[in-house]
């Protein structure tokens, strides 16, 4: 392994072979996971995730994981590169995905220098800070002016759709250059509240380089009130609503072009027919035997009464047991057959027909979801022997990539899998999410008291290995209250090499 970051709320590391994984906490309610794998260009490529939960039994709610996990797989486009020649609307919807991935990596760039100099342990700033900083901001500015020049452009046998698009186009290179100014500014606010032995030269960066940002921002709203976009008005609560939704629908419109298509089965389902009419016969075979043993018992009783009474309860025991016998049977035989198939869930993803006309196969997949139970040191005083009961969650996916020349040959370079699990259902079981806590004030010397976040940590565990490599492990802890999730905290790493810092590709 490389590299490994914490950037904000999300865990993300690359090993040397290409793979990429990424932990990040989504929403209030939702953990987010992510594996992205390259695409190969010879002979089938493996991999298998495994992720783990470590729950408190004392907050974990019993439910089906399978309902609470959304997934989805697409095409990574962060090598495609934009085609001038574009007259499709696919391919206008890749170009201008690959002119986002573009501004991605600018975007960054940009962090990660703002990041560096305003480091604890940096040396002194770059002598070219501003000079540095200022190339990755003109760098995006070029690149959506030409982008604009060439894709936007409507040519004069353009029909009535690609225009649209062209349209759509445009106003979703202005939202992602929106997003990047953004976080160019709040890499810029964290540059000038830095700590470091530097400060004041950093700062003094950081302010003049707020005033460049400030500019090109100004300039992108002129630009989208001219074209007639919808802009985020502080004044408006619905035209801010309008914002956030255009922007969301926008982002979905032209990711659906990488995505593909899930074909999903659970294996116990798939062999339930069968399995319990195996057993169903077993046991309705058991049953008709003890009923003609029981009807010739019936028939020599001496006495009617003790003969009925006799026939009656044991043809009760019969039909209890027959009922009984179907139900263990099917519960024994499903987890044979988890056993043998190694996956409770089998799933094939394909290329959609408008981009594969035969409908190709790029990923087969075994998922599994297990659940059981181990011990938590106490972590106060290990020694003391004490501990406290968890519950784990644990998630594996094990899948084979194979290559595809005509995919390659349209840029696609990796094939990314994202995880989303909803743990709404354990916020129920956590106490008030604010606490009141008695400090002393300094000035009149009473008592008064302030709230304190109550929160609860989650232990997260991510394993993967590619192509039958070394098992890279990434650990880190989810941080929730009764609100919600909070945020992903890195574990300290084993492996010094994993602190050099980097970034997961889009």
């Amino acid at each position: 392994m490389t590299a490994v970051e914490l950037p904000g709320q999300a865990l993300s590391a690359r090993d040397e072979g290409g793979a990429a994984v990424r932990l990040a906490v989504h929403d209030a309610s939702r953990l987010e996971w992510s594996l992205s794998v390259p695409l190969p260009r010879k002979g089938p490529l493996t991999y298998a995730l495994r992720v783990e939960l470590r729950i408190p039994s004392n907050s974990f709610v019993r439910h089906a994981p399978w309902e609470q996990m959304q997934s989805f797989t697409r095409l990574d486009g962060a090598a495609m590169q934009l085609s001038g020649d574009a007259v499709s609307i696919d391919q206008l919807r890749r170009g201008a995905l690959g002119m986002a991935a573009k501004l991605s990596r600018a975007s960054e760039g940009f962090s990660r220098h703002c990041r560096l100099a305003g480091s604890l342990f940096a040396k002194a700033p770059h002598e070219e800070l501003k000079e540095v900083l200022e190339i990755w901001l003109q760098a995006a500015l070029r690149l959506t002016h030409e982008t604009r020049a060439t894709v936007t452009t409507v040519a004069a046998d353009d029909e009535a759709e690609v225009r649209r698009e062209r349209d759509l186009v445009d106003e979703y290179i202005s939202v992602r250059l929106l997003e990047m100014l953004a976080s160019a500014q709040r890499s810029l606010s964290a540059l000038t509240e830095s700590r470091s032995r530097h400060a004041a030269r950093l700062a003094r960066v950081g302010e003049e380089m707020e005033e460049v940002v400030a500019s090109a921002l100004a300039a992108e709203l002129s630009y989208r009130k001219g074209r007639g976009f919808p802009c985020a008005d502080p004044d408006s609560a619905h035209a801010l609503e309008n914002y956030l939704d255009r922007s969301s629908k926008l982002k979905k419109h032209f990711q659906e072009v990488l995505f593909l298509e899930r074909e999903s089965y659970q294996v116990a389902d798939r062999a339930y027919h069968w399995v319990a009419g195996f057993f169903a016969l077993i046991a309705s075979t058991w049953a008709f035997m003890w009923q003609i043993a029981l009807v010739d018992r019936a028939t020599n009783a001496q006495t009617v009464s003790s003969g009925l009474v006799t026939f009656a309860l044991l043809a009760g025991v019969v039909y209890a047991s027959k009922d009984r016998l179907k139900e263990i049977g099917r519960n024994w035989m499903t987890r044979r057959v988890h056993r043998v198939w190694g996956a409770q869930r089998v799933t094939k993803y394909r290329a959609p027909a408008r981009r594969l006309p035969g409908r190709d196969v790029i990923v087969t997949a075994r998922e599994s979801f297990e659940q059981g139970s181990t011990k938590i040191e106490d972590s106060l005083n290990p020694s003391s022997g004490a501990s406290t009961d968890a519950t784990v969650l644990s998630y594996t996916q094990k899948g084979s990539v194979v290559p595809h020349a005509a995919l390659r040959e349209s840029g696609v370079r990796r094939v990314k899998h994202v995880f989303r699990y909803d743990l709404s259902p354990l916020f129920a079981r956590l106490d008030d999410a604010v606490k009141q806590v008695p400090v002393l004030d300094d000035g009149t010397h009473k008592v008064r008291f302030i709230d304190a976040p109550r929160c609860y940590r989650v232990a997260v565990k991510v394993e993967v290995e590619v192509d039958g490599g070394d098992v890279q492990e990434h650990c880190g802890t989810l941080v929730m209250h009764k609100q919600g999730l909070e945020r992903i905290e890195r574990d300290a790493p084993s492996d010094p090499n994993l602190a050099d810092g980097g970034v997961e590709p889009n």
